[in-house]
């Protein structure tokens, strides 16, 4: 199966004139016939410069790919880089920016045709996906010898393992809480039902209760997940009440006016929006949407807390973030070296604060640079229940069926009942398939 799929995909990559790009081997020309001629027509006089020009030739190349596509990103990703060639001396390393539209894709063109990259980002909940696919090597043995996750939240853990084989390890972990006005919500809410009545008695015309990403995308199940599993639910039964409350809950919030009936068609990033212009005095969100919000909207009186969980609940949160994975079939030995140095405790501790990303280690989260600060301090005791969405390769077709039941539901097409009975047709088969084997 593994193999018509990547025939699928290699197909569809030549068509759209993706190749893959890892790089050729020294020494070797754009059609792949070896560039010895220059060598051959040096002078007597000049052969101790031609064979200098050769040994760089041959000297190798690593490569790192990612999709990160600001500055800032980039700039720490290099920086690190050139830093470890210049303090080892080690490999050079060409770093590659590709992007997203096009990161997997080519990713799986690459394995299909064995020329993965040494080092790539990805996003972790993908683990599964990639290492059935070929994409990821397995690096059990050099994350056990070397103790690089050795103080890794047991989540984040559980999110790169495989069949209790770890095919990855973390750059950074975030997770999502409940961003609040404090000038208009005194107190905020911490179960369900307080969390309508807060923001049916905050709503007005010009502004919304709650916000939250509920459009036919992944936004809208990370958001939705956190509150089926406060309510000891899971995705296996899409139709038991626990699954089923939170989303009449909200679908009963946009037909009242307290959350916008664009909801549906909302991303993380358009809830955040309205949070910062005032128009939602409370959202979901990550992280990640702090900076924005301390610049686009400086004057703005806020705070963050915990997913409010269900009335006779847990709290729980979801876990997001990106990782590192080493191509199937490369040398691995020649980049770990590189991964070492990187995640030598200090210096990663300072990548990530300039990442403005939380750790996924339980020691670096105790640094006061994180314990110190009230925002950072409320997402770093959220992590702690945060879980992955380790379902297995066929998550990605689970989250589409669950993506068309939020939409159906928010939308007033069907009840929340009718929407997600029609998904647990298609998403319990996929869990008991991969968990029940």
């Amino acid at each position: 199966m593994f193999k018509r799929f990547v025939s699928i995909v290699l197909a569809a990559g030549l068509v759209m004139g993706i190749t893959a790009c890892a790089g050729k081997p020294a020494g070797e020309t754009s059609d792949g016939s070896e560039n010895k001629g220059a060598q051959s027509t040096q002078s007597a006089g000049s052969s101790q410069e031609a064979q200098s020009t050769n040994d760089n030739q041959s000297q190798e190349v690593l490569h790192l790919w990612h999709y990160w596509d600001s500055e800032l990103q980039q700039g720490l990703l290099q920086e690190m880089v050139d830093n470890y060639q210049k303090d080892t001396g080690g490999p050079k390393i060409e770093v590659s920016y590709i992007p997203y539209s096009e990161y997997i894709q080519k990713l799986l063109v690459s394995a299909a045709g064995g020329d993965l990259p040494e080092l790539f980002i990805y996003d972790g909940n993908s683990t599964a996906t990639l290492a059935e696919a070929g994409v990821l090597a397995d690096i059990t043995d050099k994350i056990n010898e070397s103790g690089v996750m050795k103080d890794t939240l047991p989540g984040v853990v559980e999110e790169h393992e495989v069949e209790g084989r770890l095919y990855g390890f973390p750059v950074y972990a975030n997770c999502l809480a409940l961003f609040y006005r404090t000038d208009i919500v005194e107190t905020p809410p911490t179960t369900w039902s307080e969390l309508y009545d807060t923001a049916k008695a905050v709503a007005t015309p010009e502004m919304y209760g709650f916000a939250m990403a509920g459009g036919a995308g992944e936004d809208a199940v990370f958001q939705y997940l956190p509150f089926i599993w406060s309510a000891g639910a899971d995705i296996n039964d899409l139709s038991a009440p626990g699954a089923v409350e939170p989303l009449d809950m909200f679908t009963r919030m946009i037909n009242e006016g307290i959350m916008s009936k664009d909801t549906v068609n909302h991303s993380q990033e358009d809830a955040e929006i309205l949070f910062e212009t005032g128009r939602a005095a409370m959202m979901i969100n990550g992280p990640w949407n702090v900076p924005p919000i301390q610049e686009n909207a400086p004057d703005l009186e806020w705070s963050v807390t915990l997913i409010p969980k269900a009335d006779n609940g847990e709290y729980a949160s979801i876990l997001g973030g990106e990782s590192f994975g080493i191509g199937n079939n490369v040398n691995v030995d020649e980049i770990w070296d590189f991964v070492e140095y990187m995640t030598e405790p200090e210096r990663y501790a300072e990548f990530l604060k300039g990442l403005g990303q939380l750790p996924a280690d339980s020691v670096l989260s105790e640094d006061p640079y994180y314990t110190d600060d009230p925002i950072n301090a409320v997402f770093i005791e959220q992590l702690k229940s945060a879980k992955p969405r380790a379902y297995g390769p066929q998550y990605n077709e689970m989250s589409k069926a669950i993506q068309t039941a939020i939409s159906s539901a928010m939308s007033g097409a069907q009840t929340a009942q009718e929407a997600l009975d029609e998904a647990k047709e298609i998403v319990t088969p996929l869990y008991d398939g991969y968990f029940n084997k």
